[in-house]
Order: C-alpha cells, then structure tokens, then sequence
C-alpha cells in the first residue's frame, strides 16, 4: 500500500475583530466559507489549498450556516428564524426569504454545484428542496417523513433532480423530484449516503453491517467495501464523498482518527490518512471539490480534504482572534 502526503500550511490568519456594521470585503481567492458554532460567525478561507488562512467574520451572531459549495448562497438560522444569504463576499450580503420555506431546519444538503439545496427539519419531520439561482430562490412543496422516521443521512445528485435519504430502522430510500420516496433497500443504519458526478450511481454506509454499499442506476445494492476491522473494532463514519471525476470514493471516520480512500474502478482500499484530530464531518467547501473535516473546536486547526485530483489534507492554523 501507498500513502500520500499530508499537507501543513504557515500561520496566516488574520488578528481582525468582526465588524459590527458592516460585512468586510473579501480580498483573494475564496476557498470556501466555514461556520464556527462557539462564535456564532461565518468566516472565508482565503487562498489555495496549501495557503490558505481564516479571514475575519462576514456574518455574526448567527446560531447555524451551511453555505453552498460554490459559496454564492448559504442557508443561515438568526434568532431562530431560517433564511437564505447571498454575496457573502460582498460589503452587503442580501437575505432572500422564499415563500413556503419550512423552519426549524437542522440539517442542509447541497448538490455539487450548489445549484440546489436539501433542507430537512426533524422536529417538523418534513424535507424540502430548494433551486438557487441569480434569479433567486424557489421551494418545493414539503415532504411529510413523519411516516416513516427521522432521517439520518441526505443526498442529492448534482443535476437537483435525484434525493435519497435514510431512516434509521427503516432503510434507504430514493426518488425524483415530485415523486413519492421508494424503498430503495431495508439497510437498517444507513448513516452517510452520497451520489457519483454522473448521479447514476449512489453509495451508503451500512453501519449495521460494516459495509458500504453501491447502487447502479436505483439497482443493488452491491458491496462496494467491508468495514470490518481485524480486531473487532467498530468505525464510526461521519461522512462519504466522491473524488473529482469519482475515481476514488473518501470515508472520514471519526473512530480511527482517519480518511479512507478507496480507487471507485477496483473497489480497493489504496490509501489512509491519518488525522491529528478526529474528523467530525465531510461538508463541502468548494466544487472544486474540497471538504472541511472539522471545525467546532477552535482550539483545532482546521482539517481540508482535497480531493480534485489524488485525494490529500491540508490543515489551517486554529484562528485565535478574539471576536
């Protein structure tokens, strides 16, 4: 087995507090927005993979963010009421509140190139996806999930038009937009699910089973990978995505510590990077795509998965700004 490296960046961040009236300029490549839940702030990475830093904060006293991954649209909650924000990097991001958005949203899905969004509410057990555009937002209709339980895991593919979703206890379930939800298997913890570039093919953690599975065009499932570890240990997946062009397919396990990468065409395990802190996520940060790791201790450095050619990390000092 080979391994490839891990990359580690200079201290760079900038020591500028938040402004109060007025969202500051972003100058330099943006490569990508992270929402820091001990600050309340949305703040940009500035720069390219290997030197990039945390600039100062373009929203503040916001209590959750998930921005898109082309960073033109993030879907924000402020005092309890959610919204959708746009121009993050300009002096004045504009809020866009569509008609028919449903609220107490806990967890956002995005497709590859942030086109669209999944939004789903577990206290309202209702899913919603919405189309982003220059012209605006628009909503879909809601989906009631109450039959069926809460909802573990989300997806959509990249072109808005396929969802998938798991219930713990229930199984995975798959439709097109506009459709009803069908039983696509009885998996009973699926965990992380994510689609292909081409959406003909979806993959899914069956944590029950130490697997992950694969879908070719709704038909499976097949075993893409055993989980199973040696020892008897147990991995504790927190995400799944697939490499630019889908040749290699990266699991972020927080048990291990780790990021395990799998080449898509021989199912193979080719490589394991080791991680100084536990991942506690895989969101995109850019169509690039890049993935952040982690980001709820800022006492942590930042951990940035890129994955547009052979997958590697790169860290981000932890911002030590006082807001």
């Amino acid at each position: 087995m080979f391994r490839w490296p891990i990359y580690s960046i200079p201290f760079l961040s900038l020591l500028v507090p938040a402004a109060n009236s007025q969202s500051p300029v972003v100058n330099g490549p943006v490569a990508g927005f992270i929402y820091r839940p001990d600050s309340q702030t949305v703040q940009p990475l500035v720069g390219i993979p290997g030197a990039a830093y945390i600039a100062s904060p373009v929203l503040s006293a916001v209590d959750s963010a998930s921005v898109a991954p082309d960073s033109k649209w993030a879907f924000i909650v402020k005092s309890g009421r959610g919204t959708f924000m746009q121009g993050l990097s300009s002096t004045a991001p504009s809020e866009v509140s569509p008609d028919g958005l449903i609220q107490n949203v806990d967890h956002v899905s995005w497709n590859r190139d942030g086109s669209f969004a999944l939004l789903y509410s577990s206290s309202g057990s209702q899913l919603q996806r919405v189309r982003l555009s220059n012209a605006g937002v628009s909503t879909d209709p809601p989906i009631d999930l109450s039959p069926l339980g809460q909802a573990a895991a989300l997806a959509i593919d990249p072109t808005g038009r396929q969802i998938a979703f798991g219930i713990a206890g229930s199984g995975l379930y798959l439709f097109q937009a506009g459709q009803s939800p069908s039983l696509l298997s009885s998996m009973t913890k699926p965990v992380a699910i994510a689609f292909d570039d081409s959406g003909s093919r979806l993959y899914a953690v069956d944590l029950d089973q130490q697997r992950v599975v694969e879908f070719d065009s709704g038909s499976g499932p097949v075993q893409f990978a055993s989980l199973s570890q040696p020892d008897g240990s147990v991995l504790n997946p927190v995400g799944i995505a697939l490499s630019a062009g889908g040749s290699y397919l990266m699991l972020a396990d927080n048990s291990t510590r780790s990021v395990r990468v799998y080449e898509t065409a021989s199912q193979n395990l080719v490589n394991t990077i080791a991680l100084d802190f536990a991942p506690t996520r895989l969101d995109a940060l850019s169509t690039g795509p890049t993935f952040l790791l982690n980001g709820d201790n800022r006492q942590e450095w930042l951990l940035v998965l890129n994955a547009q050619q052979i997958p590697a990390v790169y860290f981000i000092p932890a911002n030590q700004e006082q807001l």
